[in-house]
């Protein structure tokens, strides 16, 4: 096989250090290593922007629990609904974990 093209890139010592180590345990020399890992790997981008925006749910549902558990604490007496409304926040708030976990994003390049 011809390889005619030249490619090029830059790294820290630390990057080249180690790539020379992973191809010397690998028992191929850099430039063989680095055209194996380029062509038979997958780079796998995940997309966590949507589970980061619902920590303010999170918040909120938590803030609810802390004063749900006051009232408790005080010998007052909690109202069904606002159980139900917990409930309801949290079960929401898991439904939407659940979409966002379980397939991440994710896009293959």
């Amino acid at each position: 096989m011809n390889r005619n093209i030249l490619l090029k890139f830059r790294a820290t010592e630390e990057e080249a250090s180690e790539i020379r180590r992973k191809a010397a345990v690998a028992g191929m020399n850099v430039s063989r290593f680095l055209r194996t890992s380029a062509v038979n790997s997958q780079v796998v981008l995940y997309n966590t922007a949507d589970i980061f925006g619902l920590r303010s749910e999170i918040k909120k549902i938590g803030n609810n629990i802390n004063q749900i558990a006051m009232v408790v604490n005080s010998n007052r007496s909690v109202y069904q609904s606002d159980v139900r409304e917990l409930k309801k926040q949290f079960s929401e708030l898991s439904e939407k974990l659940n979409e966002h976990l379980k397939p991440l994003s994710y896009e293959v390049l």
